[in-house]
C-alpha cells in the first residue's frame, strides 16, 4: 500500500512536470512556418501563444508559492510597429517578498530595498539569491539549503571552525561570528538599477546569473541583515487569480479563430462552382 502510494506520487510529479514544461514547448506552442495566409487567424494564434505563456507562469508561480526568495515574473502582450502579430515580454517583478520569523541560526534575511542579494558560487560562475536558508556542510562551508552551493564572503568561501551553529551570529552589516570571533563577512551584491536587473537569467526563479556586467552600489549602507528571519516568495499573481484571464482570454482567442476558419470554408464553397 505504501509503495503504490509512492508510485502515485511520484507518478503525479512526473506528469505535472510534463505538462508545465515539456507540452507548452512542443504540443501547443505555435510556430509561424508561413502556412496559415489568413492575418486575422495568423493574430489568434499568436495570442494564444501569449496567454499559453501567462497560463505556465500561473502553474509555475503555484509550484512555488512556498519557496522562499522566489521572484514572480511576470509577462505583458504588446505589438511591433506595424505588425498584427502579438507577442509578449517577461520580466521580473523584483519587489521584496514578507519577511518570516524562523528562530534558525542559519535563517538570514537581507534587506536592501529589492535590489541586494546574496552571493553564491555555482560551478562554473557566481550567482545571486534572496533565499537565505544555508546550512554548514562537512567541510564546515556555509551552503545554500537547496542545491548545497556555497555561500561566498569577501574573502572567498565562508569556512566556520569547529563550534555549535548555537555560536554563530551576524552583524546588520554581514559580519559573521563564531562564539564571539570574527569568521567571515557576507558578500552582498546590492543592484543600482531595476532596469539592468531585468536582463539577469533565472535557474529556477530564486537563483539568477548576470548576462551582462551591472553597476553595484558599494556600502553596507545600503543593506542591512537580520538573522532567524527569510524572506518569502513574492507571489500574487498566482494567489490573486491570474489564471481565469489567461484562460478565458486563451478561450476566446480559439473560438475567433474557429469563426473566421468557418466563415472562410463559407465563402469558399460559394465561390466553388456548380456542376
Amino acid at each position: 500500500m505504501v509503495r503504490n502510494n509512492v508510485f502515485r506520487v511520484v507518478g503525479s510529479l512526473l506528469l505535472l512536470l510534463f505538462i508545465v514544461f515539456v507540452f507548452p514547448k512542443t504540443s501547443c506552442a505555435f510556430e509561424d512556418y508561413g502556412e496559415i495566409q489568413d492575418k486575422g487567424i495568423l493574430s489568434n494564434m499568436y495570442a494564444m501563444n501569449a496567454f499559453q505563456v501567462h497560463y505556465t507562469n500561473w502553474m509555475y508561480y503555484t509550484m512555488n508559492v512556498h519557496t522562499p526568495g522566489f521572484i514572480e515574473e511576470g509577462v505583458y502582450n504588446t505589438r511591433r510597429l506595424n505588425s498584427m502579430q502579438p507577442e509578449y515580454v517577461p520580466f521580473y517583478r523584483w519587489r521584496a517578498g514578507p519577511i518570516e520569523e524562523t528562530g534558525g541560526k542559519l535563517d538570514f534575511y537581507l534587506d536592501a530595498s529589492s535590489r541586494g542579494f546574496f552571493v553564491i558560487k555555482l560551478p562554473t560562475t557566481l550567482a545571486f539569491t534572496r533565499d537565505g536558508r544555508f546550512m554548514l556542510d562537512s567541510k564546515r562551508r556555509l551552503v545554500t539549503l537547496s542545491g548545497l552551493y556555497p555561500v561566498m564572503g569577501d574573502s572567498g568561501e565562508i569556512i566556520f571552525p569547529e563550534g555549535s551553529e548555537k555560536d554563530i551570529t551576524v552583524s546588520r552589516a554581514g559580519m559573521l561570528y563564531m562564539d564571539g570571533q570574527q569568521v567571515s563577512r557576507f558578500r552582498i551584491a546590492v543592484f543600482k538599477s531595476f532596469t539592468e536587473m531585468q536582463s539577469m537569467d533565472t535557474l529556477n526563479g530564486s537563483v539568477f546569473v548576470m548576462t551582462k556586467d551591472m553597476e553595484l552600489l558599494e556600502g553596507e549602507e545600503y543593506y542591512s541583515i537580520t538573522q532567524g528571519h527569510l524572506e518569502q516568495n513574492n507571489v500574487l499573481k498566482g494567489i490573486t487569480g491570474d489564471i481565469l484571464f489567461a484562460k478565458n482570454s486563451y478561450d476566446v482567442n480559439v473560438k475567433s479563430a474557429q469563426l473566421l476558419n468557418r466563415v472562410i470554408g463559407t465563402a469558399a464553397s460559394l465561390m466553388s462552382p456548380t456542376p
